[in-house]
């Protein structure tokens, strides 16, 4: 004779609601290696032999239950399920005895139990273990679907009948003796003053009331001890008359009528739960390879990128199976290929797994195909068919597939924002995408309104050049030539080094005036980030005394943080890297800076995040450098005529003006505005040269000159164009 166990541990809700598997976990073991014929590994419920079974084997069972799992259960009811059916599948089973076990809602199996068990036993959710056993995605030995299946019957049927679950899970009646503080059978002294239980008793730790309670009878029980005479109720022998009170009361609506009771009808039998091909019926025709069901329930409005509770989505299943016209069908209709399932795994995965060519050749045909995705163990598809055990000739054909895929430009394109964040977009155009199309999906990417269509847009950014595109750039086409040929033409570095992203930012040519008028919140966020980046770059040179930026972002990174004082005395240089420019940090030790960062806190620790975000955009918009295009360059000063400079510096073009910044000390070198220069471009030298404009000239008809700044650069050019549009835009602010 064998015996079964089903051992059960509820939800602390599973008393209150009508019957759900969601309401009940059970306790399962693992096959490793089972005796017999080579089968796959499979679930079991813990069984053990014995000889015979006593009139009250309750002992027995939960022996065995602790040596097998180290669980002590409450009490041990067998179920009579052979009675039910005569059936040939019942009567093979006759060797078994099924057991049910119920345990407490905070039963763990011990890690040390764990740490040895060969079997791995843990417990699942029973809505789990069903939905496995009717889909067959789980492997359980014949005899424990049977049990598993009875079992959920049988719990429904308890669920029907009044307080009979409850008693069922009820701790045992030895343990509530122990826990009824006022009898002496109960021990306070195991009770520490912290609530911990001795090792010797297994209960978990009590909480306050039942420690006071307990310590206050074990106090009167002591005192009762030294007395001769103790008189407990304090109305004894007094004579005095007692009236008891009613503490509540219920009326019986049916007294004093009697109620016909052949009227009164139990309650039908709760509709079982939905099936798995019930609950997913796209899932279930899609690994069943039938893509005219599939076609016809998607039109009938089921989603064909739901994840079912094994977290696939239908074209998982699809892709498994190899049902290639299916796979097919769910693209059509709108499943990403990229769809990935709760391990990370695409379709392109699986066909890379089981080297399955007509399903890669499928995926790879879609234009927005990511070969490069890698799963929750981080491989590729390519890695995985590299990988794979059993190889065969179709895993390497999926592979050559994946190498030839991997060599075609990608028809899927990485945008950058000035946070590190980045968006997917697809080239609608193909190569020939442009700039105004890319912007027209990110505006639409963060729901921008269409008066901020000019606010940002596409600019290419490397190590040391970054420009602005125009709006009918071809994006991939200025990406293949910038190492080739801008880095070559503008710059002295080394083209290798030099990795193109394309980065979302503000338009240089969009006024601050106009910033200031902008209300979306993302918009905001996006130039706040785009501000933060170049303040910490050192782009945006301030006083040293100004410590507002770097209390604003403080504040915006400590906001919720109850004990700023500690935050601020453990404030490092790498942290207030991150809000000081490394420049203006070198020139004050770093308790100056914690100091004043103290004293202004409290200008900003009541605002929201978006506030502060509006103040640090504020206080960068009054900065002269705000918004500015940069670009690098040497300059030659000369203001005297026995006095020149040489400077490695970054050159900043808005619509204010020019702003030279020494590279290494980040320190304004000049400020110049419009009004106060004159310039002109010298190609063959590659020179920008600048001529400042003695300020009581400035209302001559030829101006005199106090100084000239040549700015030697292969970017010349460049900034003596967009100086040249910028100019005209401000004097044509100036005008209005």
């Amino acid at each position: 004779m064998d015996v079964v166990l089903s051992v059960l541990k509820p939800k602390t809700t599973h008393v209150s609601q009508p019957y759900s598997s969601q309401l009940y976990e059970i306790l399962l073991l693992d096959s490793k290696t089972p005796p017999g014929e080579k089968v796959k590994p499979a679930k079991y419920m813990p069984m053990f032999p014995t000889s015979a079974i006593d009139e009250e084997p309750r002992e027995l069972v939960l022996t065995q239950l602790h040596k097998l799992t180290g669980i002590k259960g409450e009490r041990a009811l067998q179920l009579n399920w052979k009675q039910e059916s005569s059936g040939s599948s019942r009567e093979s089973l006759s060797q078994f005895s099924l057991f049910f076990v119920p345990v407490g809602v905070n039963e763990r199996i011990s890690k040390k139990v764990l740490e040895q068990a060969q079997n791995s036993p843990a417990f699942y959710p029973l809505e789990y273990v069903i939905e496995a056993i009717n889909n067959n995605s789980v492997q359980f030995p014949s005899p424990t679907k049977t049990f598993l299946l009875h079992l959920e019957s049988w719990l429904r049927e308890k669920h029907q009948t009044a307080t009979t679950v409850e008693c069922l899970f009820r701790p045992r009646a030895e343990f509530r003796v122990h826990m009824t503080v006022h009898n002496p059978v109960f021990i306070p002294s195991r009770i520490s003053t912290n609530g911990e239980v001795s090792a010797s008793t297994k209960t978990a730790p009590f909480p306050p009331k039942i420690q006071l309670t307990a310590n206050e009878a074990l106090a009167n029980m002591l005192s009762i001890e030294k007395c001769d005479i103790v008189v407990m109720n304090p109305l004894f022998g007094s004579g005095l008359p007692y009236k008891t009170k009613v503490n509540r009361y219920e009326i019986n609506q049916y007294w004093p009528r009697v109620p016909d009771y052949n009227s009164i009808t139990v309650p039908s039998q709760p509709p079982p739960e939905p099936r798995w091909r019930d609950k997913y019926p796209v899932h279930a025709y899609a690994a069943e390879g039938d893509h005219t069901e599939v076609e016809i329930l998607l039109k009938q409005g089921y989603k064909h990128s739901q994840l079912d509770s094994n977290m696939w989505a239908p074209i998982h299943y699809a892709a498994w199976y190899g049902n290639v016209p299916v796979v097919e069908t769910l693209l059509a209709a709108g499943c990403s290929p990229n769809l990935c399932d709760g391990k990370m795994t695409t379709p392109l995965h699986i066909a890379a797994h089981k080297g399955l060519p007509q399903l890669a050749q499928c995926l790879l045909r879609r234009p927005d195909i990511n070969t490069s995705l890698r799963d929750k163990e981080g491989k590729r598809p390519i890695e995985i068919c590299l990988s794979v055990s059993d190889k065969t000739s179709r895993h390497e054909q999926v592979e050559q597939q994946l190498r030839e895929a991997s060599s075609r430009p990608s028809l899927i394109i990485e945008v950058f924002l000035m946070d590190n964040s980045s968006k997917t977009l697809q080239l609608t155009s193909g190569f020939k995408t442009t700039v105004e199309q890319l912007n027209q999906q990110m505006m639409k990417e963060f729901n921008l309104p269409k008066s901020y269509t000019d606010v940002f847009t596409l600019w290419i950014c490397s190590k040391s050049l970054e420009l602005q595109l125009k709006l009918e750039h071809e994006v991939v086409k200025e990406l293949r030539i910038w190492q080739k040929r801008c880095v070559n033409m503008l710059t002295e570095a080394n083209p290798s080094e030099e990795e193109p992203t394309l980065t979302w930012r503000k338009n240089v040519k969009v006024s601050v005036e106009k910033e200031k008028k902008l209300q979306h919140p993302k918009a905001l966020d996006l130039l706040f980030h785009e501000a933060y980046h170049n303040y910490i770059s050192g782009l945006y040179p301030c006083d040293v005394k100004d410590v507002t930026f770097a209390t604003i972002i403080f504040t915006l990174q400590n906001q919720g943080t109850s004990n700023i004082k500690s935050v601020l005395s453990n404030l490092s240089n790498s942290k207030l890297k991150e809000l000081i420019p490394s420049a203006m940090l070198r020139m004050k030790d770093s308790s100056h800076w914690v100091n004043k960062i103290g004293k202004e806190y409290g200008n900003f620790k009541d605002m929201t995040k978006q506030q502060l975000k509006s103040q640090f955009l504020g206080s960068c918009q009054k900065l002269s450098a705000y918004g500015s295009a940069f670009f690098t360059g040497n300059i030659m000063s000369q203001l005297r005529k026995s006095s020149t400079s040489h400077t490695q510096c970054y050159v900043g073009v808005n619509e204010i003006g020019i702003h030279i910044i020494n590279i290494q000390s980040k320190q304004m070198v000049q400020s110049l505005e419009y009004r106060e220069i004159t310039w002109k471009h010298i190609l063959e030298k590659s020179l920008l040269e600048v001529k400042i404009i003695k300020p009581e000239s400035r209302n001559q008809r030829i101006p005199s000159t106090r100084g000239i700044i040549e700015i030697r650069t292969r970017q010349a050019g460049l900034i003596d164009h967009l100086m040249q549009q910028l100019s005209h835009k401000h004097e044509e602010q100036v005008l209005r």
